[in-house]
C-alpha cells in the first residue's frame, strides 16, 4: 500500500491530486461498476462466452489509469532523444503533463460494456474532452502550470484562432490516437490526415458513431453535421487549425501534441500485467501452469465467496503470462514471461502461441508510433530509428527454450517482425536495485578493444576464455557505475548477475561467520549462486566509487562458464618442465 501511495504521489507534479480524484470518481469508478460479479450475473452474454466480455479483459478502472499516467511519465523520460527527439525541461514537462491528462480520459467509454461501446470507446474519449464533466480539468490545465504557460507563450508569437480553452479541448480529444484501430499510425503521423479524422470524429453525434458499421476514416470528406461541439465555434472549419499549421509555433505545439499522444499509445499496451493483472472488477487472471488456459476468481462485493473459473481466452491467458513489458533506455522492447513450464506439450505449444498473440498486438502498439519526425523544427532527430528497434524476450528460468518457441511463432504470425526478435536472459527475477542497474546500464561492445582488454584480464585472473564465442557472451554484457555506500548485492537475493569489478572498490561480507575482504579487479563475483542456481550466501558492498561490468546470470552460465579439469588446472599453475637439464 505504501508503495502504490508512492507511486501516486508521482503524478502530483503533473495534475493535482483533487482533479485526479474528481476524475476518477466520476469516469473510472463507474467503469468498475459495470464489471462486478452482481452485474455479471444477470448479463446471459458473460455466461456464453467470457473470454470475450469486456468485464473480464485487463483492467480498465481506477487502478489502470492511474498505472498508465504513471508509465507515461516515466517512458517519455526513458525515450526523451531515443524514439521522441530530446526535448529541453520545459517543453518535456509540458508534454508529461498533458500525456497524464489525455490518459485520464482515454479509456472512459469503457463504461459501455456492450459491442458498440466498446468498439467507439476512443472516440466516446474525444466526444467527453468537450463535455461539461471535463470543466475542473480544464480549469486546472488554463491555471498557472505547464500547459497554460506553453500556450500563452505560443499565443504571444502567433495567436490561436480560437479561445485557449478550446484548443485545450481539442489537445485532449487526440486521447483518441490511443487506439491504433481509431487512428492508424500513417494518420497519427500525417497531422492534415489526423486533423480531418479529429473533425468529423467530435463533430460527429456518438449515437452515430455507434450505429455505424465501420470506425470514422481519415480520407472521409463527405460533410458532418451539427451537434453539441460545433457549437463552440464560431467557424467549426477553424477547428483544431494549429494541428496543421506547416511550420512555426503552432507546428511546434502540434510536435508537443502528437508526441504526448504517441507515448500514450505505448504506455496503455505496456501496461501492468502477470501476477497483478486484475479485471475492471477487480478479479483476478491467470494462466493455469498445468493447462495453459485462462482462469479467473471471482468474488462478490462481500468478499465472502470465491468463484474460480476456467475458461477459453487466449489473450487474457497470454497477457497472464507476460511478467513484463517496457522499452529500454536503447529504444528496445523488452518482454518477460512467468514461466516457459506446463502440465504438458500441448499446453506449452498453446501457452507459446498466446502469448505470441500478445506481443505481436504490444510490438504494433510501440514499434509504428515512433515512426514520425518532427514537423515544427528546432528539435533534433532521435537517435534510434523504428528500424533499429529490436524485440527481446527474456529466457524464462524453469524453461528457457520457452523464448525461443515464442518468437518463431511472433514471425510466422508477422514475417516483418522475424529480423526483430532476439532471446535474452532473464533479468525480471533479480532483486529490484540490480534489475534497474541493468536497464540503466550501458551496453559494452563484445567485438571492441574494451572486450579485448577485457578477456586478457580475466583470462590473467583465472577465467578460461579460450575459444570463447564473443556474440554470445557479450550479448548483453553492460557497464554500471556503483556508488560508494551501493549495496552491490544482498544475501538471500537471486543470482541474476554476475559482477567483474574493473578496479579496487568491492568488499565481500560472507555468511557463516567468515570475515570481510576486498574482492580484487577482474575476478568475477556471484558466480557460485548462477552455478547452483541458489539465493546468495553473502553482502558485496562498495567502499569507493567502480566500474563493474554485468552479465546476466543466465547468460553467464550458458556462454562463460567454463570449469576446468584438475589436470588443466594443473597445467596453468605449474610452471612448464625445464628440458636438457640445467
Amino acid at each position: 500500500m505504501m508503495e502504490e501511495a508512492g507511486r501516486r504521489t508521482e503524478l502530483d507534479d503533473f495534475l493535482a491530486r483533487p482533479v485526479r480524484t474528481y476524475l476518477e470518481e466520476r469516469f473510472w469508478r463507474p467503469i468498475e461498476a459495470q464489471a462486478t460479479l452482481e452485474v455479471l450475473t444477470a448479463d446471459p452474454t458473460f455466461f456464453a462466452d467470457p473470454g470475450t466480455h469486456p468485464a473480464i479483459f485487463a483492467d480498465h478502472g481506477v487502478v489502470h489509469v492511474r498505472d498508465v499516467a504513471i508509465g507515461l511519465v516515466h517512458l517519455l523520460d526513458t525515450i526523451n532523444g531515443v524514439l521522441l527527439p530530446a526535448r529541453p525541461a520545459r517543453r518535456q514537462r509540458f508534454v508529461q503533463t498533458l500525456g497524464v491528462a489525455t490518459a485520464y480520459l482515454h479509456d472512459v467509454g469503457m463504461v459501455d460494456m456492450t459491442p458498440a461501446g466498446r468498439r467507439v470507446h476512443a472516440l466516446f474519449a474525444a466526444h467527453a474532452a468537450f463535455g461539461d464533466d471535463v470543466t475542473p480539468l480544464i480549469e486546472h490545465l488554463l491555471a498557472a502550470g505547464p500547459v497554460r504557460d506553453r500556450l500563452a507563450e505560443i499565443a504571444d508569437r502567433a495567436p490561436f484562432v480560437t479561445s485557449l480553452e478550446i484548443v485545450v479541448r481539442e489537445m485532449l480529444s487526440t486521447s483518441l490516437a490511443h487506439s491504433k484501430s481509431a487512428v492508424p499510425a500513417a494518420v497519427l503521423d500525417d497531422r492534415v490526415a489526423l486533423r480531418r479524422l479529429l473533425q468529423r470524429v467530435v463533430f460527429t453525434n456518438l449515437d452515430d458513431h455507434r450505429e455505424g458499421q465501420r470506425l470514422p476514416q481519415a480520407a472521409d470528406t463527405s460533410p458532418v453535421r451539427a451537434n453539441a461541439n460545433t457549437d463552440a465555434y464560431v467557424d467549426p472549419s477553424e477547428s483544431f487549425a494549429w494541428l496543421a499549421a506547416p511550420v512555426g509555433p503552432h507546428a511546434e505545439l502540434a510536435d508537443d501534441v502528437v508526441d504526448a499522444a504517441r507515448a500514450l499509445r505505448a504506455a496503455d499496451v505496456l501496461r501492468q500485467r502477470g501476477t497483478v493483472l486484475r479485471t475492471s472488477g477487480g478479479f483476478e487472471i491467470c494462466m493455469d501452469a498445468e493447462s495453459a488456459r485462462a482462469v479467473c476468481t471471482l468474488r462478490p462485493a462481500t468478499g465472502d465467496a470465491a468463484y474460480v473459473i476456467i475458461y477459453d481466452d487466449d489473450r487474457g491467458a497470454g497477457e497472464a503470462n507476460i511478467r513484463a513489458a517496457f522499452v529500454t533506455p536503447q529504444g528496445h522492447l523488452r518482454i518477460a514471461f512467468h514461466r516457459g513450464g506446463f502440465g504438458s506439450e500441448e499446453a506449452a505449444r498453446s501457452a507459446a502461441a498466446s502469448v505470441a498473440g500478445v506481443i505481436v498486438d504490444i510490438q504494433a502498439d510501440v514499434i509504428p508510433s515512433f515512426s514520425g519526425l518532427s514537423v515544427g523544427g528546432g528539435l533534433p532527430a532521435p537517435s534510434r530509428s523504428i528500424d533499429d528497434i529490436q524485440i527481446h524476450l527474456e529466457r524464462p528460468s524453469d524453461r528457457p527454450d520457452f523464448a525461443e518457441e515464442v518468437a518463431v511463432l511472433v514471425a510466422e504470425r508477422d514475417p516483418s517482425l522475424g529480423r526483430r526478435l532476439a532471446t535474452v536472459a532473464d533479468t525480471q527475477g533479480a532483486a529490484p536495485e540490480e534489475q534497474r542497474r541493468f536497464v540503466a546500464a550501458e551496453p559494452l561492445d563484445g567485438s571492441g578493444p574494451e572486450a579485448d582488454e577485457l578477456l586478457r584480464l580475466m583470462a590473467e585472473h583465472g577465467v578460461e576464455t579460450t575459444g570463447l564465442d564473443r556474440v554470445a557472451a557479450f550479448a548483453e554484457a553492460c557497464w554500471a557505475t556503483i556508488r560508494a555506500g551501493e549495496v552491490l548485492v544482498a544475501p538471500g537475493s537471486p543470482p541474476s548477475f554476475v559482477y567483474i569489478p574493473t578496479g579496487p572498490g568491492l568488499v565481500v561480507i560472507p555468511g557463516g561467520g567468515y570475515a570481510a575482504s576486498p574482492l580484487p579487479p577482474w575476478v568475477p563475483v556471484g558466480t557460485t549462486g548462477v552455478i547452483r542456481r541458489a539465493e546468495r550466501n553473502s553482502q558485496i558492498i562498495a567502499d569507493q566509487q567502480v566500474d563493474v561490468i554485468m552479465i546476466p546470470g543466465e547468460l553467464y552460465a550458458r556462454a562463460w562458464l567454463r570449469p576446468m579439469r584438475v589436470d588443466q588446472l594443473a597445467a596453468r599453475l605449474r610452471p612448464p618442465a625445464v628440458v636438457g637439464g640445467r
